[in-house]
């Protein structure tokens, strides 16, 4: 990110995540959570991550459904990490809930908008603890790929309210 727009970017891309989780910190209850929103959550455990194009041996996939592309890639190619943060498209003015895939150097992989965005921060997981989250979830009759971290919820708000396992964050 050596380009001063996309240093500007970043910075109205984080100030906005920032005012989210303040205007969070003042909402009733969850006081005793660790992380009261997505926004705090991510950028204490998020890092900024840089995008690269998509390479031709990965099929771009459905449109809107990036935590369903992401995972089933994550589990049939062990060369990349799933990833659930904000993201921030070209020509978009707001960061977006989203997940992407890390290649083994490290790049942001989208597979779902057609050109990679300008602004990543998000939290890379180890597969083997995502697919572990799938199977809880499996067992409770949920067979639809959601979000890790938007459908918390099914595991009573666990990573809100404690933060992530030892075995969860790549």
């Amino acid at each position: 990110m050596n380009n001063p727009t996309e240093t500007t970017d970043l910075e109205e891309f984080k100030a906005y995540l920032q005012d989210l989780a303040a205007v969070m910190e003042k909402v009733p209850g969850r006081t005793d959570w660790k992380y009261r929103s997505f926004e705090a959550l991510a950028l204490e455990c998020g890092r900024v991550m840089e995008p690269k194009p998509l390479p031709k041996t990965i099929k771009r996939g459905q449109p809107r459904l990036c935590y369903a592309n992401c995972q089933q890639l994550a589990l049939k190619n062990r060369n990349l990490t799933y990833v659930e943060g904000y993201a921030m498209a070209k020509g978009v003015s707001l960061p977006l809930q989203h997940a992407w895939l890390l290649d083994t150097d490290g790049y942001v992989i989208d597979p779902t908008w057609d050109s990679p965005g300008c602004c990543y921060l998000g939290i890379a997981f180890r597969t083997a603890w995502v697919k572990s989250i799938w199977n809880s979830r499996k067992q409770k009759g949920r067979t639809d790929e959601l979000s890790i971290l938007q459908g918390n919820h099914l595991e009573d708000f666990s990573i809100f309210k404690q933060g992530f396992p030892a075995d969860a964050l790549a």
